[in-house]
């Protein structure tokens, strides 16, 4: 199997990869020693998912496999990039909550069945990208604690409550989707930017052990 890492060929390894996965855990445990993450894997030409690595190469051999092309970047960027786009976002997200709540608690409900779904999409966005934060630094949601809750427990609470605006939107139950957003989502909007500013630390802590 050819290897190629950013443009580079000739990968050495530090032990004989068991096969196609173990030779990818091996590139992302040494590009994290340099503080760099993978972010693209092409398999013979094809780009894949990080959903998809698991399905297309579990099992495979190094000879079934051709050519494996990996491209990374520094940890550090990746991160910055995803805090500033949450940092642009989250000012605005309690407001839209409780701005919401009163379109459905008003004369015209109707006319926040979109924007409620615009609202869900723009938060299962923040949480994807917060978890893309801890993956990159290497921190597992469970291990980080905002205000004794558990960052893992509080992304499953927030699901839960989304989805039960959700449910309440297909059956047009306003009034629940108006107490939905006023006392279980604005707060929960309030406490992201504790969130983001708690992972902004853990970036510059990871930075500092890079330069160290």
């Amino acid at each position: 199997m050819d290897v190629k890492v950013d443009g580079v060929t000739g990968w050495t390894w530090a032990r004989e990869p068991e096969d196609v996965i173990d030779a990818l855990s091996l590139i992302d445990e040494s590009l994290r020693a340099r503080g760099r993450a993978m972010v693209s894997v092409e398999a013979d030409g094809r780009a894949l998912q990080p959903e998809e690595m698991a399905a297309e190469l579990s099992g495979k051999t190094l000879d079934v496999v051709g050519a494996l092309a990996v491209t990374s970047a520094p940890i550090s960027a990746l991160v910055a990039e995803c805090l500033e786009e949450l940092e642009k976002v989250l000012p605005d997200l309690p407001q839209a909550c409780h701005r919401l709540a009163e379109v459905f608690q008003g004369d015209s409900p109707e006319s926040g069945y979109e924007p409620f779904q615009q609202l869900a999409e723009i938060w299962r966005v923040i949480k994807e990208r917060e978890l893309q934060v801890l993956n990159a630094l290497g921190i597992e949601a469970d291990s980080l604690v905002l205000a004794d809750v558990p960052m893992l427990k509080a992304h499953e609470e927030l699901n839960a409550f989304v989805a039960e605006a959700a449910g309440a939107l297909e059956v047009r139950d306003c009034v629940l989707l108006g107490d939905l957003l006023e006392y279980e989502l604005a707060p929960r909007a309030e406490a992201e930017a504790e969130i983001v500013a708690l992972l902004r630390e853990k970036a510059r802590n990871y930075e500092l052990g890079v330069r160290s």
